[in-house]
């Protein structure tokens, strides 16, 4: 039996690898080795780690990333932390094989210390291009490190296939987050509304703004202000708001978020993190997304949601007719809040078909077998 080793370091990367662990978990020519750091182990983030024990899945082994500091010199030092940590762990563990997810900064020492030991790399989701983020170059280096590649789409299989020069291994399989949409059972419109004290007879607004890694903190903390200015002004809608994730002004973003909401409760509720069910089933039933999350940019469509892509983060992506992409000045949000108003949208499958995970664990299985 092969050991296969699936390492998440994010609450949102967990969520999209959520049902390749459940398909490597119940395989019985595989081994499941799952391990967690960033910020799963952080108080700051919700301590996401217990979201994972919670849906039944044991963790081999958790790598401590310290990654509370909210300067950059702090995350550059929690990177050395984990290649540290990961050496030990590779050591004990012996995978044949670690999968990884997309382009967040832990990867790369994840995966240097994987490359420098000789355990082969399997890599989901490259070939993408977000130009308004340091993930692109991130991206691309786990792509040049990676034995096997899991794109999501046709044309980020292409991108790939240019990069390392050749066409094998490569296997375009689809966005793993839309398998969330078949395998769980979401949640309704009135469950929800006891679960976050909402009012299921107003509309609701989905926001997660993530920092742009290219811009200062002053920028990126306009940009969440100007956001809220907008809703605010907005009449009968109540906002649901996701916390930031852990590249540099997390901390703050998240801080100045928490407040608003304690300031207006009935407005807007705020949530360090809601989990795979609840994020997923919220968005079946929000009116429209608002932010910079990839979610709006690839689950979204897939709900036919309209969406508001503030700023420059996922700028380069494929972008659906769902999708309004403004600045993070006023009146641009405004512009677009009210085109979004007279959006009539279906269902778009540009990302895939939701069965991601089936098609990658079947690729794994030939590769060992």
């Amino acid at each position: 039996m092969k050991k296969v080793c699936i390492i998440t370091a994010t609450r949102s990367e967990y969520g999209l690898l959520r049902w390749l662990i459940e398909e490597v978990k119940n395989d019985d020519q595989l081994i499941l080795q799952l391990v967690v750091t960033g910020s799963h182990l952080s108080p700051e983030y919700g301590l996401t780690y217990t979201e994972i024990e919670n849906d039944g899945y044991h963790i081999d082994e958790k790598v401590e990333m310290i990654i509370s500091s909210s300067a950059m010199t702090g995350i550059v030092k929690a990177m050395g932390v984990c290649s540290i940590g990961f050496a030990d762990v590779f050591n004990r563990l012996n995978p044949d094989i670690i999968i990884v997810l997309g382009d967040r900064y832990e990867l790369l020492p994840i995966c240097s210390a994987a490359l420098i030991m000789n355990i082969p790399i399997a890599h989901i989701s490259g070939g993408d291009i977000t130009e308004g983020a340091i993930d692109n170059q991130i991206r691309n280096a786990i792509t040049m490190l990676a034995l096997i590649h899991f794109p999501g789409t046709e044309e980020s299989a292409k991108r790939v296939e240019r990069m390392i020069g050749c066409k094998e291994k490569i296997y375009c399989v689809g966005e793993p987050g839309l398998d969330n949409f078949y395998q769980l059972t979401l949640m309704g419109r009135e469950d929800l509304a006891r679960d976050f004290l909402l009012n299921p007879a107003k509309r609701w607004a989905l926001m997660t703004y993530h920092p742009e890694t290219r811009i200062g903190l002053e920028e990126n903390l306009l940009a969440v202000k100007n956001i809220i200015h907008v809703l605010r002004k907005v009449e009968d809608i109540e906002v649901i708001i996701t916390g930031s994730n852990s590249d540099y002004g997390g901390i703050q973003i998240n801080e100045f978020l928490k407040n608003v909401s304690t300031d207006n409760k009935s407005k807007f509720k705020f949530f360090i993190s809601l989990g795979q069910l609840r994020y997923s089933s919220i968005m079946n039933e929000v009116d429209f997304l608002i932010g910079n999350s990839s979610s709006g940019i690839v689950e979204a469509p897939f709900l036919a949601k309209p969406v508001i892509n503030i700023g420059k983060r996922q700028m380069g992506r494929y972008m659906s007719e769902n999708i309004i992409s403004c600045s993070s000045q006023i009146n641009s949000i405004e512009d677009a809040l009210n085109k979004i108003e007279s959006m009539n949208l279906n269902s778009n499958t540009y990302f895939g078909d939701g069965h991601t995970s089936p098609r990658i664990i079947n690729i794994l299985r030939n590769f060992f077998y």
